[in-house]
């Protein structure tokens, strides 16, 4: 007898793969046909081809069992953001991933990765230090705070954690991303990057366009070599002549807008057309904790 279990695929189409195991010896199985009941299934034309399994071999049934070979994806830790209706558009969320912001919920969003990339594994984090680049001014160590505090969690054990700094120009930027960004990165363990509000200093009126162009493509560059290895968040919290060029960079992107039920979240793939949507009431991301607080 074996069992039919799930596991994630990164796969365009966004499908699950269904796979069998033996519940004898836990090896993955292919079956030549059977009857399922439920998630059992009854092979009829293939058993088990393991030597040592149990359910073939009963002078084995009462042998130390090793550890299972197989887990369902479900069942090994991921990190989260600890908000089901954004978690829900971000599944499976790993690292070597570029994930794109807009909206101005999203420097709130910023924040919240920031704490919950610190939390141990097992609790849906990254146990990870997080490089935090602020193209607009708009970090806000007392929401960090906040959400230390709602986890029962230290804000200046928190604080220390994150590698945080402010650019004041575009150049600043493009030197800080090409030439100490990685290094940073490597220094201080960060498996996620964030760059809030990549935009806030293409602002400038005499800004030449093609010359926008050129730093953007710099900028990207740089930030698809750090994806190798790091999560990468970029937020676009107000609207900008450029935004769909970063939004192009993007393998995940989730706009963050005002709706009529309180707040709207849409994710369009880079390799899909079709987009989700979920609404949420804006006070639940600030709360974070999924429990309904006024403000």
């Amino acid at each position: 007898m074996v069992r039919l279990h799930y596991l994630y695929e990164q796969r365009t189409d966004g499908k699950e793969k269904s796979v069998y195991y033996c519940s004898g010896c836990n090896c993955v199985m292919k079956l030549g046909g059977g009857s399922s009941i439920g998630n059992v299934v009854h092979p009829h034309a293939r058993s088990c081809t393991n030597r040592d399994c149990p359910l073939e071999n009963p002078e084995h049934m009462f042998a130390p069992r090793s550890e299972a070979l197989f887990r369902p994806a479900s069942s090994i830790p991921h990190f989260t953001l600890g908000f089901p209706p954004l978690d829900s558009l971000l599944r499976p969320l790993s690292e070597k991933r570029l994930l794109v912001f807009s909206g101005d919920q999203s420097s709130i969003v910023a924040e919240l990765a920031a704490f919950r990339a610190q939390l141990p594994v097992e609790s849906g984090g990254l146990n990870s230090a997080v490089v935090f680049i602020d193209g607009g001014n708009r970090s806000d160590p007392y929401l960090l705070s906040s959400f230390a505090r709602q986890r029962g969690v230290g804000p200046r054990a928190t604080m220390k954690r994150v590698a945080s700094c402010r650019v004041f120009t575009l150049y600043q930027l493009t030197e800080l991303v090409s030439e100490h960004l990685a290094c940073a990165a490597e220094d201080y363990g960060a498996r996620l990057v964030i760059i809030s509000d990549i935009l806030g200093t293409f602002n400038e009126p005499e800004l030449d366009e093609r010359e926008a162009r050129r730093v953007l493509d710099a900028i990207y560059e740089r930030i698809e070599g750090l994806t190798e290895c790091s999560l990468v968040i970029v937020t676009l919290p107000s609207p900008n002549k450029y935004d769909e060029l970063v939004m192009r960079w993007a393998d995940t992107m989730i706009s963050l807008s005002h709706s009529r039920d309180g707040a709207k979240a849409e994710r369009l793939s880079r390799n899909s057309l079709a987009s989700e949507v979920i609404t949420f009431k804006p006070n639940l991301l600030l709360n974070a904790t999924g429990i309904e607080v006024p403000f």
